[in-house]
């Protein structure tokens, strides 16, 4: 500990002996009223008191070093999913296994190690122990676990990483993306059976989610056998109570996989519910997977989009295998030929018919001049939402009559463009078209570059701008891309071409295109629905619900002024798929918005009906339907996936085991070079006035001297 002054010391060799004078001074004369030993003490006292309250005007500071020993930490990642119970070894998963987890946990000496048990299915949950294990949770996701303790426990002091599975992922993306760059080691644990197990299912479905009414609607079931050297399987279709069609397949050894297809017009709007079923064969480890449930909304017609090009281009085949995937959309091209002339000629299509337009660099020149003011006029007379992605080649003048109705326009025109990296910003995650998860802008911010055109852009007061360029990773405030409503009339502006080259990333991340064609749907979702301006509505978060997933539903109550009113009593009426009503009611969370979340529903398809009330008068009512499906998704895949579990520690300098053979796991850990406590050295500086001590020593002095004083008389 060492000791400093804020003032200088030497102060002191001036204060010290005037402390001395002072307390003589007061003392000198009361000798024939004090014993001369109590005359001396007092002295001493007030010496004391005088000086102790020199040295805190001075700031005497106390400064010490404090060592902070941080044990080495191990994550312990156990998986809860109930596919580890649909195989051979569930009783050695429900007891035994527990019983050899709480031995290696035992292995760790809480004072020399920081061990830390995660249970995880499609949720990482912390804090848990062996004992609170049940393996009945639905769906698993490796990737978001290993991620999510990653960022935990950044900075910090982790030694190693264990993760406890059957290796079957369900959820998420492949596991061996997440531990990319991981400098910690992965030490896996293979708990399952990776023996074939004996037992029919249904593989997959292929259907559309979204269909449409008395349209033909196919649907592909791929049935599975493993374990049975022959088997017969009746494959049935059926929904509202009628058998849509049946059909039988013949699998063996040499043939384990079948594909059936079926096909079928719905007759009602809606949310409709399917069971697709397969017959069931003695022996079998679960039958579960037997039965499959899909939902199709089916809707009256289809969404036209008429999208008119410049010049053929990638990004239009991006937008074409976007809208592709996804029958509820209808795409018309119109693209240019020559300077005037189309491959196809709009002129042949009502313009009034298209739900949606989109221009790609487009208009090309004053040629086109016509067409962009048919444009004009549909969505100035019929309020028809457009989305513009400015390319190097569109010709801002020319475009300059629907600039009332964009969103960004320029300020000045230039030809020449730039490569730009699209910067979204943090607060489109407010937006309503926001559906993804938070690291979406993370992806989106990696992508490959867009061409840009170089005008001055700017966006209007009405325009939520959600993305700026990024030039050699220097953020600008330059405008990309932007959505804005004016008086009913909803635009899109993309400042930007070559976005194809997002969809392509998408695909390189994820192996998949959702990360793109997700935002796209939004987009044009968002564009061609009327705005809600009910004044009460209430509405569940999803129109489809997983099993075990909590249903949560939002109300929203406003006067003729559409101001929020706060309040209201909103009284919802459940109808459960056996006809049974349950009464709940919402909580307010804010003014004007209420909410209430309800759990453990079974499956099955619930209509809702909703009542506001203030002050006994009626506000609104509302009504819907939604629906719960069983998430069988765990008895889908029943064999352990042994190659994933190995490559994990493989590819993280970690090592691959059973979990029967854990005994020696703890002290493998333990030799870990990494497995060392971390120590750091903190300086803590404290002003005397701060310590309790000096106040009360002080205190203690001048009582004492008040005390002997009042007994001689001397006050």
């Amino acid at each position: 500990m060492n000791l400093s002054f804020n003032f200088s010391p030497y102060y002191l060799l001036l204060i010290l002996p005037l402390a001395g004078l002072l307390a003589w001074w007061m003392y000198r004369g009361t000798r024939e009223f004090l014993p001369r030993s109590w005359g001396m003490i007092l002295g001493a006292f007030r010496f004391l008191v005088l000086s102790i309250l020199a040295i805190l005007l001075l700031e005497l500071m106390l400064t010490s070093q404090k060592v902070i020993v941080y044990p080495p930490i191990v994550a312990l990642l156990q998986d809860n999913s109930e596919s580890l119970l649909i195989n051979k070894d569930s009783a050695y998963v429900k007891e035994e296994y527990k019983t050899q987890l709480k031995e290696f946990m035992g292995d760790f000496d809480p004072e020399s190690y920081s061990l830390n048990l995660f249970s995880f299915d499609r949720e990482l949950r912390p804090g848990i122990s062996p004992d609170s294990l049940d393996f009945n949770q639905t769906g698993t996701n490796i990737s978001k676990a290993i991620e999510e303790v990653g960022d935990l426990y950044q900075n910090q002091n982790l030694g190693a990483m264990v993760l406890i599975s059957d290796g079957i992922t369900t959820e998420g993306s492949n596991p061996l993306y997440a531990i990319s760059g991981m400098k910690q080691p992965v030490y896996t644990v293979l708990l399952g059976d990776t023996t074939p197990q004996r037992d029919l299912r249904i593989k997959n479905v292929l259907f559309n989610e979204i269909a449409y009414l008395k349209n033909e609607i196919p649907v592909k079931v791929m049935v599975q056998s493993t374990g049975f050297s022959n088997a017969d399987v009746t494959v049935t279709l059926s929904g509202h109570g009628k058998k849509l069609g049946q059909q039988r397949v013949k699998l063996n050894s040499n043939k384990q996989e079948e594909e059936v297809s079926f096909s079928f017009k719905p007759e009602e709007v809606g949310l409709q519910q399917y069971t697709i079923r397969i017959s069931r064969k003695e022996g079998e480890l679960t039958y579960l997977n037997n039965t499959r449930r899909i939902y199709i909304n089916v809707l009256e017609t289809q969404v036209k989009i008429a999208l008119f090009a410049g010049s053929p281009h990638p990004d239009l085949g991006a937008l074409k295998q976007a809208f592709e995937r996804d029958n509820s959309y209808e795409l018309t091209q119109f693209v240019l030929k020559s300077r005037g002339n189309f491959y196809v000629n709009p002129s042949n299509f009502p313009l009034e018919d298209f739900d949606l337009i989109i221009l790609h660099n487009f208009p090309q020149s004053n040629a086109d001049a016509a067409m962009v003011d048919k444009i004009l006029q549909e969505v100035k007379n019929n309020k028809k939402p457009i989305m513009h992605f400015i390319g190097a080649f569109t010709d801002l003048r020319t475009i300059s009559p629907l600039y009332e109705y964009m969103g960004i326009t320029p300020r000045d025109f230039t030809g020449r463009s730039e490569e730009v990296i699209p910067n979204f910003l943090s607060k489109y995650k407010d937006h309503s078209t926001y559906t993804f998860a938070p690291t979406w802008i993370n992806w989106a911010n990696a992508s490959p570059p867009l061409i840009r055109n170089q005008s001055n852009w700017q966006a209007k007061q009405t325009t939520e701008l959600f993305a700026t360029a990024k030039i050699k990773n220097v953020e600008l405030d330059y405008p990309v891309f932007g959505i804005q409503n004016q008086l009913g009339r909803k635009n899109m502006v993309f400042l930007g071409e070559n976005f194809w080259r997002m969809r392509a990333h998408s695909f390189v991340e994820t192996e998949e295109f959702e990360n793109f064609d997700g935002w796209l749907f939004n987009m044009v979702k968002w564009l061609i629905v009327n705005d809600d301006k009910r004044r009460f509505k209430v509405i569940p978060s999803k129109k489809i619900f997983s099993g075990g997933e909590p249903v949560i539903f939002r109300g929203q109550a406003y006067n003729d002024s559409y101001n929020a009113i706060s309040g209201v009593d909103i009284k919802l009426q459940l109808t459960n798929p056996a006809g049974n009503v349950d009464d709940y009611f919402l909580n307010e969370s804010s003014n004007g918005q209420y909410f209430i979340e309800l759990n453990k529903l079974e499956e099955g398809t619930y209509r809702y009906k909703a009542e506001g009330r203030k002050d006994n008068i009626r506000i609104g009512q509302d009504q819907g339907q939604f629906s719960i499906g069983r998430s069988n998704v765990e008895h889908f895949r029943l064999r352990a996936d042994r190659e994933l579990m190995q490559q994990v520690a493989l590819r993280t300098g970690g090592e691959f085991i059973h979990a029967r053979d854990m005994g020696d796991l703890a002290q493998k850990l333990k030799d870990l070079p990494a497995m060392k406590p971390v120590r750091d050295y903190k300086k803590e500086r404290a002003g005397l006035n701060e310590f309790f001590w000096p106040m009360m020593l002080l205190l203690l002095l001048l009582s004492i001297e008040w005390v002997v004083r009042k007994l001689y008389s001397l006050l």
